[in-house]
């Protein structure tokens, strides 16, 4: 068989020779090609960019002495972390189905399917294909939501929206955490200075109908140790109360608590029994001590407990409402979203530009294969017979 080399000049002379069937079929493929640019939807784009900003940490309204890098660890948050809530958040099948119910998206996609949640389906699988593209940026934290349609308004009001629900959700969100340990804490403070104003009163009666003002000078002492030890009880059951709420039950901070308050209980039972020196004897011995000074006692330090517990919620309770305030994340909005001034697709010049090259490639292998059976004509009928 006789090996054949390519001849430049001999292809120049195909093209030369087939010129007008070329220039023909490449006229046709790119007058094709500009009505079809003409003809397909132009496609619109809106973006946003925005970082979600909160706290880098969330941790108990109170300090509980020797957790405070525990609980930043365990509960706290970083811009990066809060971008990836806020992208799940959007991506998620309840944001997304509001989005399309909001705009009508089912009879924009032109979705003619009867059955409701099928068409929902596809619906959402076109939102997520063809119409968004949210994603944030793993280093910095920036978000990135853009919106493609063939109406450039409606690609901004779509990008605006998912804005507007994207805030709700982050406040809403925030707001029933903060919430539990507010109003835990509020209920506490109200029933601690309620018990306060009827011990106030109760010392008051009891001064005035036994002319009794001096008794306190013998037990102080005695009182302060006790009451001191009772208040550490109780604060130390309020904040195992709380953070029950906020961890495990097997948590680290649950665990210590528990553990203190154990000890705290078994130190009073000591007191109380006489099995250490300093002994609230007003209290167990009542045949000791006359009875007046034992019921002005009992009085005293009933007040000063629910005084110093009242000393240790409020404080908490005022930092737990600013907790609830300051803690909601806030989009820091760098792009808002406006109409496009360009469009996306399609792009005409780079169509025209492809569809007249491909042409002319394409008219040239044509011209070519032509050629070829041409110039083998016996074998072509040969392999016609052999069919």
């Amino acid at each position: 068989m006789e090996k054949r080399e390519f001849d430049f000049f001999e292809l120049i002379r195909l093209i030369i020779r087939n010129r007008k069937f070329i220039i023909i079929f490449v006229a046709v493929v790119s007058v094709a090609a500009v009505i079809y640019s003409l003809v397909t939807p132009q496609i619109w784009r809106s973006t946003a960019t925005f970082y979600v900003l909160g706290d880098q940490t969330s941790s108990l309204p109170f300090n509980i002495e020797g957790l405070s890098d525990l609980s930043a660890e365990l509960m706290g948050t970083t811009n990066s972390q809060n971008a990836i809530n806020a992208v799940t958040a959007m991506n998620s099948r309840q944001f997304s189905e509001k989005v399309i119910r909001h705009f009508n998206l089912i009879d924009y996609y032109e979705i003619a399917d009867k059955d409701s949640l099928k068409a929902m389906d596809n619906a959402l699988k076109i939102l997520h294909t063809k119409t968004m593209k949210i994603g944030s940026d793993s280093e910095t934290g920036l978000v990135t939501v853009s919106a493609e349609t063939k109406d450039k308004k409606l690609s901004r009001d779509i990008v605006n929206y998912y804005l507007q629900q994207l805030d709700i959700y982050n406040r809403e969100e925030k707001i029933t955490r903060g919430k539990i340990n507010r109003e835990f804490l509020e209920a506490r403070t109200n029933e601690t200075r309620a018990e306060i104003d009827s011990l106030l009163i109760e010392l008051k009666n009891f001064q005035q109908k036994h002319n009794a003002f001096d008794i306190e000078a013998q037990t102080a002492s005695l009182i302060q140790t006790y009451s001191d030890i009772i208040a550490t009880k109780m604060s130390t059951d309020i904040e195992l109360e709380l953070a029950r709420k906020n961890y495990a039950e097997n948590s680290p901070v649950v665990l210590e608590l528990k553990e203190r308050s154990e000890a705290l209980s078994k130190q009073i039972k000591q007191l109380e029994a006489g099995e250490k020196s300093i002994k609230p004897r007003y209290l167990i011995d009542i045949g000791s001590i006359p009875d007046l000074a034992t019921q002005y006692a009992q009085l005293k330090m009933n007040l000063e407990i629910k005084s110093k517990v009242y000393e240790f919620l409020y404080p908490q309770y005022e930092a737990a409402k600013l907790e609830e305030l300051k803690d909601l994340p806030t989009l820091d909005i760098l792009d808002t979203p406006r109409e496009a001034g360009l469009r996306v697709r399609p792009k005409r010049a780079v169509m025209c530009i492809i569809a007249f090259a491909l042409a002319v490639v394409v008219s040239i292998i044509i011209v070519l294969i032509k050629n070829a059976l041409e110039l083998n004509k016996e074998r072509w009928q040969e392999i016609k017979k052999e069919l």
